[in-house]
């Protein structure tokens, strides 16, 4: 029988080990980064768990391996995200790189929760899970796994009411883009 995450800790201590979890995109990895950087600085262990999709890029196009090389308590892991791509994808190719994490990450990422190389069975396992908010699968998976979750969002609160709550409800009514005298004028204040 599997032993429980309070079993588990009434045995021995078992050290804090976060594992985040971006959305593939340039923007919310590196607000991703820059948490995980302060954590290293605190001793969390880390783990920052990418899609390929993203690692790839990430690894040929920055220093990302020397920033972190410091930090022995920080390790980087990749997931499969069925995305057949070497470059990085832009954003306005943002519905296909989720459908395919959607078919091929989140069942990978339950495994390794649940039963896998994070669970409480590993070596290691993981004590706090940070996925980005966008990450709603996580958690279902943080709950069925025992596992604390706490969602990061990366996107400002401007960029969410502009582009997914409000702009699509302006552009519907006609109100975007801007009509009227304003627009063919050259604004000078």
């Amino acid at each position: 029988m599997d032993q429980s995450p309070e079993q588990i800790n009434s045995k021995h201590t078992i050290e804090p080990h976060v594992l985040m979890f971006p959305i593939p995109f340039q923007g919310p990895v590196n607000c991703f980064l820059k948490l995980a950087e302060l954590l290293c600085l605190s001793g969390i262990h880390v783990t920052f768990l990418n899609t390929q999709h993203i690692h790839r890029p990430l690894l040929r196009h920055t220093q990302v391996l020397s920033r972190f090389s410091r930090y022995p308590n920080f390790r980087f892991e990749t997931i499969p995200d069925g995305v057949e791509h070497e470059t990085p994808v832009s954003v306005d190719r943002f519905p296909e790189v989720m459908e395919g994490v959607d078919a091929v990450t989140k069942p990978l990422f339950r495994e390794m929760m649940v039963s896998g190389k994070f669970s409480w069975k590993s070596e290691r396992p993981v004590t706090v899970m940070i996925p980005d908010a966008y990450f709603s699968f996580a958690v279902d998976v943080a709950k069925e796994a025992s596992v604390p979750v706490i969602c990061f969002e990366t996107m400002s609160p401007c960029c969410l009411w502009t582009s997914f709550l409000n702009l699509p409800t302006l552009i519907e009514a006609g109100e975007v883009p801007f009509k009227g005298w304003f627009s063919s004028c050259l604004i000078t204040r």
